[in-house]
């Protein structure tokens, strides 16, 4: 999720990684929250994400083809939980 949140608290972190299973493309990816709430999937961003950014066009085998037909993109729920898990601890730690 790309959208600055600014009607939240100020975290008192710079960036929050996490590594999960994915178990729609049935990988490790990694989760990354920013302190100004932007949320990615670094496997979104490497596989999936727009090829308009000047990176080469790069040939899939079938397995990942696959998974990134699998994968739900910048909204997929882990994702957003995993954002909004930290949103819940900031919140917790600043009252």
């Amino acid at each position: 999720m790309n959208q600055v949140r600014s009607d939240l608290p100020s975290p008192r972190w710079q960036s929050w990684v996490t590594t999960i299973r994915c178990e729609m493309i049935d990988e490790h990816v990694s989760l990354m929250a920013k302190n100004d709430w932007t949320s990615h999937c670094t496997w979104y961003k490497e596989y999936k994400g727009s090829t308009s950014e000047g990176k080469k066009i790069v040939k899939r085998d079938r397995k990942t083809k696959r998974q990134i037909e699998l994968c739900q993109g910048p909204l997929c729920s882990y994702v957003t939980s995993f954002r909004d898990r930290l949103i819940e601890e900031e919140r917790g730690a600043a009252s």
